[in-house]
């Protein structure tokens, strides 16, 4: 009985190899829906926001129905208050999609915000050399830019940015994802 052993980056090639079709047609949807985004902001992020909301509804159902089955559970309370909350928010998120959009995007500048200053920190205190430092300055002030824009003009740019924000990573992937496959051809 023989045995083949394959490395890591071979096993890679032969899935990429074999599930390409597939691959690409989620590269391709990926594309579109980011062209989406960027053609048609407010409506891609209230789409989004309503995703979130239901996902949120169900993590609630999911939170109740554990609690309720598994009552003997150490972590009863914990499920109860868990599924509150997430009800909680999958109820303002359902019942009034903008301000779940200008949350998200105020949420989104906090997270730019946050990710700039830490950028800045390790720029001043840490052993940065070269391009690589050039780069996380970069990184940094563009960071803080797009949060203080989403700042400046919140309620209408929410969104404007969130729907950016996602429609350009969405086309980034597609294309990268295409890549992949490309790299591992026949």
């Amino acid at each position: 009985m023989s045995v083949d052993f394959y490395s890591p980056s071979e096993l890679l090639k032969q899935a990429i190899q074999k599930h390409q079709t597939m691959l690409k047609i989620i590269a391709g949807v990926f594309i579109v829906l980011g062209f989406y985004a960027l053609l048609a902001p407010t409506t891609f992020a209230l789409g989004i926001e309503k995703i979130l909301g239901w996902t949120l509804f169900i993590a609630a159902v999911a939170s109740f129905a554990h609690a309720f089955f598994m009552r003997q559970w150490r972590g009863f309370t914990y499920d109860v208050v868990s599924g509150l909350i997430f009800a909680l928010i999958a109820f303002i998120l359902l019942t009034n999609p903008l301000s779940g959009v200008i949350s998200l995007g105020l949420i989104m500048a906090i997270i730019f915000g946050v990710d700039g200053a830490i950028k800045l920190i390790r720029l001043f205190t840490g052993k940065l050399t070269g391009s690589y430092r050039t780069m996380v300055a970069v990184s940094a002030i563009l960071s803080l830019a797009i949060a203080l824009l989403m700042l400046w003009d919140l309620p209408k740019a929410a969104p404007i940015f969130l729907s950016v924000i996602v429609g350009v990573n969405l086309i980034i992937n597609g294309f990268g994802l295409l890549a992949l496959v490309r790299a591992y051809r026949h």
